[in-house]
């Protein structure tokens, strides 16, 4: 009785003791003030950097020369002041990149404005993780734009070239 006692407070003690560093492995994944670092696990070449779009759908893209990576898609919570998990257009917030080396994933762009994304990736067999040896984060500004500044844009743009247009077509008759 003694040895499954012993056996079992063990196990019990090794569990509780996994804890706290599973919460840290997740708070640098989830923690807003984490910064991107170099693309040294995956290249993602979209999106390049803090871009505007129109379209709700948004495709995310990149590729790596390893594998047994994992890379793990999240958007930013004003609400909890967090980074959380977020689905892609295949129910998906978290895929491996296999033997082709390269990924591609739509999403929908969560609300109008300012979408802060993060893209994380990660060896899955890491024990621990640790930013810059085997954690890449990277941390982008998606901006979905309204119709309505499309069509202030647009509607801005064909009145300078009617101006350009007046003005050349004014000088051209009396040239």
């Amino acid at each position: 009785m003694k040895k499954i006692l012993s056996i079992v407070i063990v196990s019990i003690f090794i569990l509780v003791s996994s804890i706290p560093l599973y919460a840290t492995e997740k708070n640098i994944i989830n923690d807003k003030s984490t910064k991107s670092t170099s693309q040294f696990l995956v290249s993602i070449t979209r999106p390049e950097g803090d871009e505007s779009t129109f379209k709700k759908s948004y495709v995310i893209c990149g590729n790596s020369r390893k594998e047994d990576i994992l890379v793990k898609l999240l958007t930013y919570n004003k609400n909890t002041d967090s980074y959380e998990e977020y689905e892609n257009t295949d129910g998906d917030s978290c895929w491996s990149i296999g033997s082709s080396g390269v990924f591609m994933k739509e999403i929908q762009l969560p609300k109008e404005g300012a979408n802060l994304i993060r893209i994380v990736a990660y060896n899955k067999y890491a024990d621990t993780l640790k930013i810059n040896e085997n954690l890449q984060v990277s941390n982008f500004t998606i901006t979905l734009l309204n119709k309505s500044v499309k069509d202030a844009i647009k509607n801005g743009f064909f009145r300078i070239t009617d101006i350009l247009n007046e003005y050349y077509g004014y000088v051209k008759s009396t040239v």
